[in-house]
């Protein structure tokens, strides 16, 4: 063999393990990264059959306006004694407008009707809400940061307006609506991006699965 000819290197299995255990617990981390760790950590949670509906739909709402900069999130459910729909979850805004989410009170009927809440599909799941609409009843102007602000001029596509919104929807394996992720605007006042919504419409068929799952556990 010439004496300037190297053997090849061969790596140890443990070095291979090392280097990727390292990198997945002590590695630089982008938004994406974070994200998905944000959402195995809620998913970890749903697997807690002890833990309380309430307290998954808040760290639910949580996760969504901390890791994808929205302004405020609120979640509806549907009760499954009377049927009706009420927000158990809202971040982002004052006490007052959390109180006034929580004095609201619809039936599927009336979340789908667009006479009242216009809206325009975007995906299966997920639909825009635009201030232009004046997608929001009598009472529930209670539930804005800035009513104030309602009714003012769109200066760019991707501006995000005091009354526009986007709702995530998430249903039963039968059809029947569960209940629905609020998104309302971005801390840099646009519009959530698709990437963002398809974040939500990810979490959303996990708080689905979750609730069947707590529901079937809690009749047993």
């Amino acid at each position: 063999m010439p004496h300037d000819e190297k053997l090849p290197v061969v790596v140890d299995p443990k070095d291979v393990a090392f280097k990727m255990k390292t990198e997945y617990s002590r590695g630089v981390k982008d938004q994406t990264e974070k994200a998905l760790e944000a959402m195995i950590d809620l998913c970890r949670k749903f697997e807690q059959s002890q833990v309380d509906i309430s307290v998954i739909s808040k760290e639910a709402a949580e996760l969504v306006s901390k890791r994808f900069g929205i302004a405020s999130v609120a979640i509806a459910l549907r009760d499954p004694v009377d049927k009706l729909f009420r927000y158990v979850s809202v971040v982002g805004v004052d006490e007052e407008n959390v109180e006034g989410f929580k004095k609201l009170v619809y039936t599927e009927e009336q979340v789908t009707d667009e006479s009242m809440y216009k809206s325009y599909v975007i995906s299966d799941q997920t639909r825009l809400y635009l201030d232009e609409d004046h997608p929001y009843a009598p009472g529930e102007e209670t539930t804005y940061r800035r009513p104030g602000l309602l009714d003012m001029k769109r200066r760019s596509i991707t501006d995000s307006l005091e009354a526009d919104y986007v709702d995530v929807f998430f249903r039963q394996k039968d059809g029947r609506l569960m209940g629905w992720i609020e998104l309302s605007g971005t801390r840099m006042r646009m519009l959530p991006d698709v990437a963002t919504i398809k974040w939500v419409e990810l979490l959303s068929y996990y708080l689905s699965v979750a609730l069947r799952l707590m529901r079937l556990e809690g009749s047993a």
